[in-house]
């Protein structure tokens, strides 16, 4: 396993955000996160009991829940811009 994730970055050892391509492989895996999070919460998977029973209340979960995902993505990309 080691010696894959090596040949992933190259010559680091390590995800380093301080170097473009490590900065980008993060924001790679920040915007596929959150497509899967989008899709996982499209189909209703995820979703609290405790607010399941209300499409208020559950919309606005998914709301906040996406907003949460898409301020690491935007955070990933200012880190691979700055890279």
């Amino acid at each position: 396993m080691a010696v894959q994730e090596a040949r992933r970055y190259g010559e680091h050892t390590t995800a380093c955000a301080d170097c473009a391509p490590c900065g980008r492989t993060g924001h790679r895996r920040a915007v596929a996160a959150f497509l899967a999070r989008r899709d996982e919460l499209a189909a209703g998977h995820g979703v609290p009991a405790a607010v399941a029973h209300s499409p208020v209340a559950a919309r606005q979960w998914v709301s906040d829940e996406l907003a949460q995902s898409a301020r690491a993505v935007t955070a990933h990309g200012r880190e691979a811009g700055l890279a």
